[in-house]
């Protein structure tokens, strides 16, 4: 029998690592989630380390890099809902051996990390079109970054709370959220809560947060 594939997930916040965790877990004859990172490499020698580039600058280019040089990192794969123009090509020179979508099945990634330890560079297909953005709340023309104010106004986290997750002040979370309200047309803090939760890939996540 073939040794299963052994993975770490990687990404600065909680709620992130353990979604992925949920996805991958079907395929437990396969894979085994070894480590969950948050906020640091693997501490122990894995076959792949998923990045997740969920609240990273410029597609987490330093962060693939880190990873790559790390020894105890067999392959790097990106998994990620869309990436700045330019940003593949620094993506892949920077060590990683896959980009993919978050938009795929959970077969789809599970089936693109065997074949990346396999020997194979894979990339999604949705990243030739680098202006399609597809992260949570992009249907309500939410940027990138009022996208992750989102996730964490959806978990019932305060103002400050979100400030010091993604570290941007509250002043600026405010400025966030009057837009979020504006995009979604709630007046209310209750209201932008119910309508972003409407959204699956919201949902996802709330039940991700809700399992543990």
């Amino acid at each position: 029998m073939t040794q299963a594939l052994h993975v770490a997930i990687v990404n600065d916040f909680e709620v992130i690592v353990r979604g992925i965790e949920g996805l991958l877990s079907p395929f437990n004859d396969q894979m085994q989630v070894t480590e969950l990172d948050i906020g640091e490499n693997p501490a122990a020698r894995v076959d792949v380390a998923l990045f997740d580039t969920y609240g990273h600058a410029r597609g987490g280019v330093d962060r693939v890099r880190s990873l790559a040089a790390d020894p105890r990192v067999g392959a790097v794969v990106v998994y990620t809902w869309g990436l700045p123009p330019g940003q593949l090509d620094a993506i892949l020179a920077a060590g990683a051996r896959g980009v993919l979508s978050k938009s795929g099945s959970a077969k789809t990634l599970a089936d693109a990390l065997l074949a990346i330890h396999g020997g194979e560079v894979v990339v999604s297909p949705t990243f030739s079109r680098p202006r399609e953005h597809n992260w949570p709340g992009h249907n309500f023309r939410l940027s990138a970054r009022e996208s992750e104010v989102a996730v964490f106004l959806v978990q019932g986290l305060s103002n400050h709370e979100i400030g010091e997750a993604l570290c941007i002040s509250e002043h600026t979370v405010k400025s966030h959220l009057k837009s979020i309200f504006q995009k979604t047309g709630v007046t209310s803090r209750t209201q932008a809560i119910a309508r972003i939760s409407q959204e699956p890939a919201f949902r996802r996540i709330n039940r991700a947060v809700g399992d543990q």
